[in-house]
């Protein structure tokens, strides 16, 4: 038996509910004429109808998804670089349907992000919550780790740091 398996039906599962949420997020919000705090009570509503996960996984994931739009948004509005600058690796490695709901979301984000820039401006990221997309780098050490698709964030690999930030290019 395969002892990877049950940490792979888990990577696999929030996978796909952190990309199905978007896209159900993006329908919804398009049908109807949704506010920034109503787009995430429809990712809410939607994984916990839609997912395989666990009541307190389903929420991790709610705000993971709610922390990368608003993160992202941020980084659109405070550098006036495109999107794809603030995952920091080339956007082939992510799939296309994810990558369009992902910057559309981000997109809306950025305009309601006008209105509650304060909330970004220092997200932290933790060991064991999930991230969408992007690099982060260790608080403790510097070490990069690159995400190409939905996961838990790992201990750093280089010094085991739990606390990390978004990789700046222009800090770089």
């Amino acid at each position: 038996m395969n002892n990877n398996q049950p940490q792979q039906d888990e990577k696999h599962a929030v996978e796909q509910a952190y990309e199905a949420s978007l896209q159900s997020t993006l329908q919804q919000s398009k049908q109807e004429d949704s506010n920034f705090h109503h787009l995430f009570e429809i990712i809410s509503d939607d994984i916990k109808m839609a997912s395989q996960l666990k009541a307190d996984e389903a929420i991790d994931l709610k705000n993971a998804i709610k922390r990368d739009l608003l993160d992202a948004a941020h980084h659109l509005t405070e550098t006036g670089k495109e999107l794809k600058d603030w995952l920091g690796f080339d956007i082939s490695l992510i799939k296309n349907e994810l990558w369009h709901a992902f910057s559309e979301s981000a997109d809306k984000t950025t305009l309601a992000l006008l209105k509650l820039k304060h909330i970004a401006s220092n997200a932290e990221y933790h060991t064991g919550e999930i991230i969408g997309l992007g690099t982060l780098v260790c608080d403790q050490c510097s070490a990069k780790l690159h995400f190409h698709q939905p996961s838990r964030i790992p201990p750093c690999g280089k010094c085991h740091g739990t606390r990390f930030h978004r990789f700046n290019q222009d800090a770089s």
